[in-house]
């Protein structure tokens, strides 16, 4: 019956003004369908989108239950587009559907452009789309923002020969804390900080500013984001960087510029762990971290780019640590690393503790094995949970000397066993947070070199990408909220964020790419030719929309008392949160079906 007159005031459909939400209900019908009636069936052709009113609809693919639709819900946007159903839509109940007309909707889409980006843009872009109600807007914006948006000061050069006196008077001309140092094909800053050294050593005024200068820059581009900049200053806790254009100094950007440019928690946070000078300072630091995640995540941060600022201040408290409880030689002579997604960069709150440490031969063991006790002990109390597989560095299967890892990776790679594949996958997605990394290169160059290349052998470590699979977890939270369970709970870490990580990381692995964090990785593919770009973006924004749901699902069960356990509440999520949760999980089958592809793992 056409005419038909009903509320549209939930989402998308809020997006609309009065007028579109006018015009949308004017045109639609009203559709009946009974218990187990098909409402559409592949290769249809669609003439309407769909909107339950009353009842549920449940989207079937090869007998397996894909999407359930409820009061409020809308499908199959997609064939919108394409004119033809791709999967069958079958009347749980007896059901009671809008039917929005398809060129009405099409209109209302092209008018109203973040009306249709809900139901037309891919999941990388509607990802995008979260956070965008209330203020969240302005957060977005800000850490969407290029350095070039927040503004820099102008680089003020200097040639080498000149003195410490011109240095000084360029800074006093120019209302600048530091200046730019031209030495042949070299470029260096020389900053306020230098001079307390140049008044300590008694150096003379007229004495070259070339000498004193720092070469090693820390630079970004002008059109990366400003995270880039707050990122490295968080990790390598200075107070400025470089700002380059093409690869050349074009001006710097202070800290207190950025600052004033928008407020983060992550600066103070880092100097509180620099200032740390025991445990009780770093545990103090600990509960900081967990106080930005909360506020940062309120603003709207996303989930990304919080995961890799959490990871460097994890790394910088993780280094202190280890330099507070380790002697001195032990200290100076070993590599401490983070595993499995605190390496990545993908972790966010506190997980189990992923660590290992790789020594000089010259050290004591018994020294080292104390220090190791003695930071994994730490961890716990700073909030780190002890590791349930034991991937800790007090462990002896997981500290040694460079010789003995290499021994260790030649008997996971020639002799493995049903832990080998966990434990190199967790090495894999090592980061040194502490010490000399030239001692994991050595380690990581020994596995590219035996493995990257080895069809067979990959294609065992990609095996387990379907390891969860007999879960049925997916199809299982379907059926549960297909018979209107009022809490349907999904493992969304084992069902929908590790095969797409594991996926990618055993890509990588095969290509002799060395970065760790899989949107990296994923960035490197495509440079490779390994995958397309719209699907990388695709995987890009299922990942980071399930790490957002993790995220949120994890800190709503801190908040309640409630153990981690990486369920989601998919019963209590909105419709649209829901709908890019099916968008997400459709992209993971079809990656799974790549890798299975790719790798022949029929043959396994």
């Amino acid at each position: 019956m056409a005419g038909a007159r009903f509320d549209l005031s939930f989402p998308p459909f809020d997006l609309l003004p009065a007028a579109g939400k006018e015009q949308l209900a004017e045109e639609a019908d009203i559709l009946f369908f009974g218990s187990e009636a098909e409402i559409l069936s592949p290769g249809l052709k669609v003439d309407a989108l769909y909107l339950v009113a009353k009842g549920i609809v449940g989207e079937i693919v090869a007998d397996e239950i894909v999407g359930v639709y409820r009061e409020e819900d809308v499908f199959d946007s997609r064939s919108l587009l394409t004119g033809r159903v791709e999967n069958r839509f079958v009347a749980h109940e007896e059901t009671l559907l809008y039917a929005l007309p398809r060129q009405a909707v099409l209109k209302a889409a092209e008018k109203y452009p973040e009306f249709g980006a809900h139901f037309f843009t891919r999941i990388s872009e509607k990802t995008g789309l979260s956070g965008r109600s209330g203020g969240q807007a302005e957060w977005q914006n800000l850490f969407n923002a290029t350095i070039r948006e927040a503004g820099v000061r102008p680089a003020i050069f200097l040639e080498a020969s000149a003195s410490i006196a011109d240095a000084a008077q360029a800074m006093r001309e120019h209302h600048c804390r530091s200046v730019f140092v031209r030495d042949n094909d070299k470029i260096g800053i020389f900053t306020m900080s230098n001079f307390c050294d140049v008044i300590i050593e008694e150096t003379p005024h007229h004495a070259p500013v070339g000498p004193r200068a720092q070469y090693a820059l820390h630079c970004c581009e002008l059109d990366e984001y400003i995270f880039s900049a707050l990122l490295i200053m968080t990790r390598q806790n200075i107070q400025r960087v470089v700002v380059t254009e093409g690869g050349v100094p074009v001006g710097v950007l202070p800290q207190i510029d950025l600052l004033s440019f928008f407020f983060s928690h992550s600066h103070l946070v880092s100097k509180q762990i620099e200032k740390a000078n025991d445990l009780e300072g770093l545990i103090e630091a600990g509960r900081s971290i967990d106080a930005a995640i909360g506020t940062l995540n309120s603003t709207g941060m996303k989930t990304p780019q919080l995961a890799r600022l959490v990871q460097a201040l994890d790394l910088r408290l993780m280094e202190r640590l280890w330099r507070l409880v380790a002697p001195p030689d032990v200290f100076a002579k070993s590599c401490l690393l983070v595993l499995g997604s605190g390496g990545r960069g993908e972790q966010i709150l506190k997980t189990d503790q992923d660590n290992a440490l790789i020594f000089h031969e010259s050290l004591d063991p018994a020294s080292v094995t104390q220090a190791t006790e003695t930071f994994c002990a730490g961890l716990l109390k700073i909030g780190y949970p002890l590791c349930s597989g034991g991937v800790m560095a007090n462990q002896s299967t997981w500290r040694g000397t460079v010789q003995e890892w290499q021994e260790r990776l030649h008997h996971w790679i020639y002799q493995p066993d049903k832990n080998t594949w966990m434990n190199l996958a967790a090495w894999l997605d090592a980061e040194v947070a502490a010490g000399d990394p030239e001692m994991l290169n050595a380690c990581r160059q020994y596995l590219f070199e035996r493995v990257h290349d080895e069809t067979q052998w990959l294609g065992w470590l990609a095996k387990a990408i379907s390891q969860f699979d007999h879960l049925e977890a997916e199809n299982h939270f379907w059926r549960q909220l297909l018979h209107r369970h009022d809490e349907v709970y999904f493992d969304i870490k084992k069902g929908g964020i590790f095969p797409i990580v594991h996926g990618i990381r055993v890509l990588a692995l095969e290509s002799g790419i060395e970065t760790v964090n899989t949107f990296t990785r994923l960035d490197a593919l495509v440079s490779k030719g390994k995958i397309e770009r719209a699907f990388a973006d695709d995987l890009s924004g299922a990942l980071a929309f399930m790490m957002k749901l993790r995220l949120d699902g994890d800190i709503d069960a801190r908040h309640w008392g409630k153990a981690h356990d990486n369920m989601v509440d998919t019963g209590a999520l909105s419709s649209l949160a829901r709908d890019s949760l099916k968008e997400s999980l459709a992209v993971t089958r079809r990656f799974k079906t790549f890798i299975q592809r790719h790798y022949q793992l029929g043959r396994f």
